[in-house]
């Protein structure tokens, strides 16, 4: 009687622990794939990749900035209208070019020195040799518009020049484009720029077809002689072209100019 009790009790038992096997690999089985593994399998799946993330912020960037480019374009701006002064200056006279110490005030930071200048037909007339010159340079043509211009098609303009650094601050490393040749309407004075990029400078401290062939070594203090040639196109009086400061900071009707052609 006490085996057979025994007997049920143990196969109640056994009967209790099997179905509590099941239940617990069961709830087993649907833990790992529903709440981690396939979440993390759905996740991974829709996630970007790197380069599509890399892909993607390069794209907003690039909105952003057509975006903001698009409203300076829509404000616009406008040049200031600059009529010749009457400081007009000769061969053999020298300009004072000054430069901005803070809002209020300048200071003389170069002197330019006229020696002589000459409309020329050609590069062999100029006495340039034609390996030392730029083939093209951008000129702006009589309505204001960039152009390029070739050294066949263009005369020749050469300006001998001395050139004082009264810097004595500065490293020595200079631009001769901060100087320019400008044209002014015989009607109306205004003053426009037709070039301020030399085909020729003799006092490049570097090579013709590198980006900085127009920079050039003056220290503090010192001074040097040299000579630029600028292509010059058709629909420019000589006598109507002057030498002056590209960004001239002092008043407009105190700026100085240079008379090239008599």
């Amino acid at each position: 009687m006490i085996k057979n009790f025994l007997f049920l009790l143990f196969l109640v038992m056994g009967v209790l622990l099997v179905s509590c096997g099941r239940g617990e690999e069961a709830q087993g089985k649907d833990m790992v794939p529903g709440t981690v593994e396939s979440d993390n399998q759905s996740r991974e799946k829709n996630a970007p990749s790197y380069a599509e993330q890399q892909s993607a912020d390069s794209a907003a960037e690039e909105e952003a900035m057509k975006s903001q480019m698009a409203e300076e374009a829509a404000e616009g701006w406008t040049e200031e209208e600059t009529l010749l002064s009457e400081h007009i200056l000769k061969v053999g006279d020298t300009m004072q070019v000054m430069y901005p110490t803070n809002e209020n005030t300048l200071y003389h930071g170069r002197d330019i020195t006229l020696q002589g200048a000459e409309m020329y037909d050609s590069l062999e007339d100029a006495g340039l040799d034609k390996t030392q010159v730029r083939k093209e340079v951008e000129n702006y043509d009589t309505s204001g518009d960039p152009q390029w211009c070739s050294v066949d098609d263009t005369k020749i303009l050469v300006c001998d020049l001395t050139i004082k650094n009264l810097d004595e601050n500065s490293d020595g490393d200079l631009h001769i484009g901060e100087f320019m040749i400008a044209y002014a309407d015989p009607s109306t004075k205004m003053v426009t720029i037709v070039s301020n990029s030399p085909a020729y400078f003799s006092a490049s401290s570097s090579r013709l077809d590198a980006s900085d062939y127009l920079h050039y070594q003056l220290p503090g203090g010192e001074s040097s002689d040299m000579k630029a040639a600028w292509l010059i196109q058709d629909g420019y009086e000589p006598e109507n072209l002057y030498l002056c400061v590209t960004y001239d900071v002092k008043n407009v009707k105190d700026r100085q100019y240079f008379r090239l052609i008599e």
